[in-house]
């Protein structure tokens, strides 16, 4: 009997069709002649879509250890020659990125065909995540918006609310469009002050800017914003809307709009319904979801019971403003983690999302911020097909697929969700994800430091050290991070006993995990982490 077919695996993007098994290159039906090592390079960066492929990585794969030639050399010739064939620019790439004297990054939306992976591969009752890096974009024009906070011309209690809010509900309300791909509020921030076009294009990784400012003049509210395209700072359009304070979500839902318009994003009819979907019944409550938003922004556990204070006032007056209930949801589950009423403010968490969904079943902010809730209630596979249900439509989400490296872990999925973090990674490679939890779990310690420092450590880079056998220096960052007082809650417990551990106190060790036993019993991965330490101390 014959051995079958091999199934042909086919990359698209842009104009290009690559063959990845007869190594042909195509545009237009016409091939493209492209040698064998500029061909290898393509496909090593098509392997990895979005993620930087370092020079070594690339020498390891095509040079064999006894090929006696300038590989250097030969790199630089070979990308050279791809990017003649792709019509590239290596100082204003649309395909290949240069990281000088580091790597390559292949950096265009992409669709990849024909490969058959299974479950066993990190694939989920059938649906596999290990091509989503190369489908995470649609082949439709994709556009990355940044929303940079807005300038309050002559400040005042009464406006000032409005520099981050505003920016972020209209962010908020276009969230639901496929072909954006918005930066987190989190990571406009960074860009407060003079707009340098370049510099955002450069480092947040945008093709738009939105920025504006805005100005009271008694009752009326000025906002004058600008759509900037990056990173040559061409203005696209500028608008001016001027209302009362009593008429706010008119400037987010015109300036909304005219960003859909002037973009020129097709939509669908899902994509429309969404945009038309949540709109406050009353004024008052629309400035009290505002204020929450801009308070709730700095995450501190003082921050969070005011901005909950205010959302039960905007619902109070708006009891069917969806937003507002994913929120609340958001900021209650985040008082429950610091132990305050727990049992119940994680059912009024719980609740909170469960009345978003009703009142809006589309509703991205809600489906992104639950998954954390499901997985510590034990649902984290419901989590992860309603996740992985949705990617199949919203496929350009950078917070949907941050949420699966969370419900694929607690599945006991861990490639998926490795391939999940890749996903969300390429979409915006500013998000932070959970990956370094997955990583502790496969035992790759390394890559466990590597992911856990971009959001600053409180236990896990210590445990990862410990694994490497660096036992001085986690107990080190442990002392000191108690010294400090950030952590609190079951976090803290954890820290505690792995520094009791490590100093040989077992009884205190015991001691502290019996103490915080009703908070750690409450968070599958706490419970995980202190587990280990009873097992450590036999």
């Amino acid at each position: 009997m014959s051995a079958p077919a091999q199934e042909r695996r086919y990359a698209r993007f842009g104009p290009f069709e690559v063959d990845l098994q007869s190594g042909e290159l195509r545009t237009n039906a016409r091939k493209i002649r492209l040698q064998e090592k500029p061909f290898q390079i393509l496909a090593v960066l098509l392997e990895r879509p979005g993620e930087v492929v370092t020079r070594e990585e690339i020498r390891k794969k095509l040079w064999p250890a006894d090929t006696f030639v300038d590989f250097e050399h030969g790199i630089n010739v070979a990308v050279k020659k791809l990017r003649e064939a792709l019509d590239d620019d290596a100082e204003n790439p649309h395909f290949i990125e240069t990281l000088p004297r580091h790597g390559y990054r292949f950096i265009a939306p992409m669709e990849l065909e024909g490969a058959r992976e299974t479950a066993r591969n990190g694939g989920v009752n059938g649906t596999s995540l290990s091509g989503w890096s190369a489908k995470a974009a649609q082949t439709r024009t994709v556009v990355r918006l940044i929303a940079l906070p807005f300038r309050v011309l002559k400040g005042d209690e009464v406006t000032d609310f409005l520099a981050y809010s505003l920016p972020d509900a209209i962010s908020s309300s276009l969230s639901g469009v496929d072909t954006l791909i918005l930066r987190s509020s989190l990571v406009a921030a960074r860009f407060e002050g003079p707009v340098d076009p370049k510099r955002i294009a450069a480092e947040a990784e945008v093709d738009a800017i939105l920025t504006g400012s805005v100005m009271r003049a008694g009752d009326q509210i000025r906002v004058t914003c600008q759509l900037v395209e990056a990173p040559g700072g061409t203005m696209i359009w500028s608008e001016t809307v001027t209302s009362s304070m009593q008429d706010l979500f008119r400037i987010q839902d015109e300036l909304s709009a005219r960003v859909v318009h002037s973009l020129t994003l097709p939509l669908g009819e899902r994509e429309r319904s969404i945009l038309r979907r949540d709109v406050p019944a009353s004024a008052k409550a629309y400035e009290f979801y505002l204020r929450a938003n801009q308070i709730g922004a700095v995450r501190t556990l003082e921050n969070m019971r005011l901005a909950r204070d205010l959302y039960l006032q905007c619902l109070a007056d708006d009891a069917n403003y969806a937003p507002a209930w994913a929120r609340l949801g958001r900021v209650t589950r985040f008082i429950e983690k610091f132990g305050e009423d727990p049992d119940e403010n994680l059912q009024r968490a719980d609740a909170a999302f469960q009345r978003a969904f009703a009142l809006n079943p589309d509703l991205a902010m809600a489906h992104n911020l639950y998954t954390a809730i499901e997985c510590d209630q034990g649902r984290a596979p419901q989590a992860m097909v309603r996740l992985l249900n949705r990617a199949s439509f919203r496929r350009n989400d950078p917070d949907l697929f941050a949420g699966l490296v969370q419900a694929c872990r607690y599945s006991g999925e861990l490639k998926a969700s490795v391939a999940a973090h890749q996903c969300a990674r390429h979409l915006d490679p500013h998000i932070v994800t959970s990956v370094a939890h997955t990583y502790f779990l496969l035992g790759d310690y390394q890559k466990t430091l590597d992911w856990y420092g971009t959001k600053g450590g409180f236990y896990l880079d210590c445990a990862a050290l410990v694994m490497l056998g660096e036992k001085k220096a986690a107990l080190a960052k442990l002392r000191e991070r108690e010294q400090s007082g950030g952590a609190t809650g079951s976090v803290r417990a954890i820290m505690e006993s792995l520094r009791a551990y490590l100093e040989g106190d077992f009884n205190a060790c015991r001691r502290t995990i019996e103490v915080a036993e009703p908070l750690t019993r409450r968070d599958a991965e706490s419970l995980f982490y202190t587990a280990r330490h009873l097992a450590r101390i036999n």
